[in-house]
């Protein structure tokens, strides 16, 4: 009997003792279709794991047939006609009659295309990994609710895939049978064109399993993306500038169709099964029946409009998600009829219904459609409009901010002679880990969307005075950079996406100031895209699990298999250097965990062997770790040999001062003590996006690659204070060694900008003093103010920790 069981009857089970208020936890409240009734509790200082769990029974098997419903006919189609035709009771000389006027004289043949193609069958690559005992304890095979207690207040977050509305309410869709479960699985669809010659464009298809965890799913080995084939280049036999607006429509609709049919054909396994499931017996030996849906798409704004069978940007409704017009698409924060399959496919059967041509293309152009029939139709829980994701890369590194904000900016500063000026600072800017550095910003042509990034977490520093006083561009870039922020958090809560709400207003607003003063025009379809931004969120879990720039590597692996092959048939001999690829990755893994495993048994002499080698370096002391040591020296000799330089001014008798203050204890006599220096810290601490361990590298060292790097901290006092690492050392006293630096304190600055953004933090130079290298929090990124004074901007973009920890999310 089917049976669906609602969430109040599940949560009335006696609940789990909840942790006291005081104490900061995740709460996981899984699907009742789980069988799991009570929560479960993740405490902030335990180490994350797979958070999500599963009560196994055993089941009995069931199972599903596959074949065509439609069988023996070839086609859904000829069986539709055959019934008309016999229910008719057709004389047999009607039906062939019929039938010939059918293929010859009462239709236009047209034009037929022929496309060979090679592909792999999803549904037998997914029983691969159901079926894998090794991803057995990974499977996420039910969704999960996640909320935040913290400070006697209750938010949900999202993170992962199953923490998304869409997969919460799919589930509960399904049939419920406690000894035989019923799972949804999760699939993400990414496509996307790229060059694997100079003349040579190819379009991989893959797919993700997001029943598997982000970190195995995004990977490269078990686990991770499939190919499952290449979509044929559909070329243009003339020159697009050469047709009308009424033949590029036609065209456009062909390269549509033609995308789907193929489509169809890689992806057909999936559509019965998505509807009636399939019974697995999966790795850990428990019986399931399946239900596969393709709920996520990764793709550009190219591929969507070809996905979802949508017109180009030019037309006048041309989202992908919903029913905007064209001149509307600079609003990010007003709601517009959403595109779904039920409303999409009544507008193609009146499309396919209408008296004319004429009538049919004016129904299709009003709703901003091809008249195709779209593949993800007929595929179960694949709403290609809902599907389609925001995606970071497109949309805003090489979108908003690459194509529109940056080049504005630029324009600006080349209408005021500052050009120079912007490109001179940006090289100023100080390094940091991973952080681009760009010596001539306004001449580089940038490939990659990371760079563009890049430059927008140091841009507001760098032009704010060589623009005009009060300059809306300056609000609107850092309203953008607060969006961005926030879109690529990894765990982002309601009261994050509120946040989010209120610095989209605030772009909005002065989006409208910059199109004043500038004349920039914000109708384009990646602006409009931020309308569907917290949607995606809710419903998708975090912005990571679908952007696109996961699968850009996999443009590296399809150019090199390119150049493997004979270039003359190519596309079977890249899917068959893929599979090898894959098998070699799945005897590899196997390999490497047969390798920990008995690294594992022999850990402790690892060590030993490791610190035997090793006699140098310092130990963590806690959650630092002192670097790049120099040779011993005394207090007194330290600062002999460093006459004239104000870090090691007094040195000794300061240095004594601090520590008889610290440890009074200690006794300690006027005797030179014993100091080992360091040339870098490593500082461990506990990330504010989601909680995870992150290690910073913190370096003095007077010439690091040919150039003094003297880094920032933050120090752990109330309220936060800021300092720059000028010297660090390990002094031995006689309550055991410490670690100390010589740093040069930072103090609030009353300097204002020419335009002071929200939550503008200044800094200027304050004395020389000793701290304890156990007081620091972590490093810090500051941006000098450019001018004669010391003064120096917190970067508080740098990334999502520095972001949240300084107040832009409160």
């Amino acid at each position: 009997m089917d049976e669906t069981v609602s969430d109040q009857t599940t949560h009335k089970a006696a609940p789990q003792p909840y942790p006291p208020a005081s104490t900061t936890f995740i709460e996981l409240r899984h699907h009742p279709h789980s069988g799991i009734l009570e929560p479960e509790f993740i405490f902030r200082d335990l180490p994350s794991g797979n958070l999500v769990s599963e009560q196994d029974r055993d089941s009995p098997q069931q199972c599903y047939n596959t074949a065509k419903p439609w069988a023996p006919f070839r086609t859904q189609a000829d069986f539709e006609f055959a019934e008309i035709a016999i229910q008719s009771a057709m004389h047999t000389d009607s039906i062939k009659r019929l039938i010939m006027g059918i293929k010859h004289n009462w239709t236009d043949p047209g034009i037929e295309h022929t496309f060979d193609f090679q592909f792999r069958d999803p549904w037998k690559w997914i029983r691969d990994l159901v079926t894998d005992p090794s991803l057995s304890s990974s499977l996420i095979l039910y969704p999960v609710k996640k909320f935040l207690h913290a400070n006697g207040r209750i938010t949900q977050i999202f993170d992962e895939i199953n923490t998304g509305q869409t997969w919460w309410d799919i589930q509960k869709q399904l049939p419920y049978y406690p000894d035989l479960p019923h799972c949804f699985l999760q699939l993400h669809l990414w496509l996307d064109k790229g060059k694997v010659s100079s003349m040579v464009t190819m379009h991989p298809i893959l797919l993700r399993p997001g029943f598997l965890p982000r970190a195995i799913q995004n990977g490269s080995g078990n686990g991770g993306a499939v190919l499952i084939g290449y979509m044929p280049r559909i070329v243009d036999p003339g020159d697009p500038d050469d047709r009308t607006q009424k033949e590029k429509v036609a065209f456009g609709c062909l390269k549509r169709d033609i995308y789907h049919k193929i489509l169809r054909k890689m992806l057909r396994s999936l559509e019965h099964i998505s509807q009636e499931g399939e019974a697995v017996k999966c790795g850990d030996e428990i019986h399931r029946v399946f239900f596969p849906g393709i709920a996520i798409q990764s793709l550009d704004m190219e591929e969507a409009a070809c996905a979802c069978g949508t017109r180009a940007a030019s037309a006048d409704y041309p989202c992908t998600r919903c029913l905007v017009h064209k001149h509307q698409l600079h609003l990010v924060t007003k709601s517009f009829t959403l595109r779904t399959t039920k409303t999409t496919r009544s507008v193609y059967k009146q499309a396919i219904n209408a008296h004319t041509k004429a009538a049919s293309e004016d129904i299709l152009k009003k709703n901003g459609l091809h008249k195709v029939l779209n593949t993800f139709w007929f595929i179960a829980n694949s709403d290609p409009y809902i599907a389609h994701s925001y995606d970071l890369l497109h949309n805003d590194d090489s979108g908003k901010f690459g194509k529109h904000l940056f080049p504005l900016t630029i324009e600006v500063l080349g209408d005021l002679a500052k050009k120079g000026k912007y490109s001179q600072n940006m090289n100023m800017v100080p390094s940091w880990p991973n952080l681009n550095h760009f010596q001539s910003i306004t001449t580089m042509e940038f490939s990659d969307g990371q760079s563009y990034f890049d430059a927008l977490k140091c841009i507001l520093p760098c032009i704010v005075q060589l623009l005009p006083a009060n300059s809306p561009l300056i609000h609107c870039l850092r309203a953008y950079a607060c969006i961005r922020l926030i879109a690529g958090l990894h765990m982002i809560s309601e009261l994050q996406l509120n946040k989010l709400q209120e610095y989209l207003q605030e772009y909005e607003d002065y989006c409208k100031e910059v199109q004043e003063l500038y004349g920039k025009i914000f109708n384009f379809p990646k602006q409009h895209a931020l309308l569907h931004l917290t949607y995606d969120i809710i419903h998708k879990g975090s912005t990571i699990n679908y952007n696109t720039q996961v699968g850009e590597g996999f443009q590296q692996e399809v150019k090199q298999a390119y150049h493997l092959t004979n270039f003359k048939n190519v596309e079977e001999q890249m899917t068959r250097i893929d599979e090898n690829q894959e098998a070699i990755a799945r005897i590899r893994m196997a390999i490497d965990a047969y390798e920990k495993e008995l690294k594992d048994r022999n850990a402790e002499a690892e060590e030993e062997k490791k610190a035997q080698h090793n006699t140098q370096a310092a130990q963590p002391q806690g959650h630092w770790k002192l670097g790049s040591p120099e040779k011993h020296t005394t207090s007194t000799k330290l600062e002999e040999s460093n006459k004239g330089n104000m870090v090691f001014q007094n040195f000794h008798k300061n240095l004594l001062g601090f520590l008889r203050n610290i440890f009074p204890e200690d006794n300690l006599d006027s005797m030179p003590m014993k100091i080992t220096p360091y040339k870098c810290i490593y500082i461990s601490y506990q990330s504010l996006e989601d909680w995870s361990i992150i290690q910073d590298i913190a370096r003095c060292n007077p010439s690091f690659h040919n150039k003094p790097r003297y880094d920032y901290i933050i120090i752990n006092t109330d309220p936060v204070s800021f300092g720059q690492l000028h010297f660090m050392f390990r002094c031995h006293i006689n309550t055991g060694p410490q670690d100390i630096a010589v740093i040069q304190r930072l103090k609030p600055s009353k300097w204002t900008p020419h335009t002071l953004w929200k939550n503008c933090h200044i800094y200027e130079e304050k004395d020389y003093g000793f701290v304890l290298l156990k007081y620091i929090v972590r490093a810090c990124h500051m941006i000098p103010t450019f001018d004669t004074r010391p003064r120096f901007y917190l970067n508080d973009l740098i990334d999502s920790d520095m972001f949240l920890r300084f107040g832009n999310c409160n």
